[in-house]
């Protein structure tokens, strides 16, 4: 296919710190297990970042998002979602729960799509069920930190 390429977010250099190897490690628990987890932290340390890459968003996030036509540099996302098998979503402070429901299935479903390409580069015959890839749900709060939060002692 020809066209633009997609646009990635860019977030300059990344150092891989002991805090994100940390974060990777928990990440793969969390998945390995089934567990919900829960990463909370001073602001600035990096737990958005170290997320986003754990998931591959910033390669992702235009494709996933925008869902247009597809092109032949997309398979690089499909194998980098392949291997995280995550979602990583930020609702907006004023989303109701519907929203945020509604949000992450589409995204869930898209994901599942685009590693199935993958997995399976073929199109399915049509009484193949819909895929089930995605094993995490990576739900950031960084909008709703300007809330106030109360310091309990």
């Amino acid at each position: 296919m020809s066209g633009p390429s997609r646009r990635t977010r860019e977030t300059g250099s990344f150092i891989a710190t002991k805090e994100h190897r940390r974060f990777v490690e928990f990440a793969n628990a969390v998945r390995r297990e089934g567990y919900i987890g829960l990463c909370f932290g001073p602001a600035g340390v990096g737990k958005t970042l170290s997320a986003r890459r754990y998931a591959h968003w910033d390669a992702a996030e235009s494709l996933v998002e925008d869902w247009g036509p597809r092109q032949d540099t997309d398979a690089g996302i499909y194998a980098a979602l392949s291997r995280s098998r995550a979602v990583f979503y930020t609702p907006t402070v004023t989303a109701a729960p519907r929203q945020i429901d509604a949000d992450l299935k589409q995204l869930t479903s898209r994901v599942d799509i685009c590693i199935d390409q993958h997995v399976r580069p073929h199109p399915p015959s049509p009484q193949t069920q819909e895929p089930h890839y995605v094993e995490m749900l990576v739900i950031d709060d960084h909008q709703r930190s300007s809330l106030s939060v109360p310091n309990y002692p």
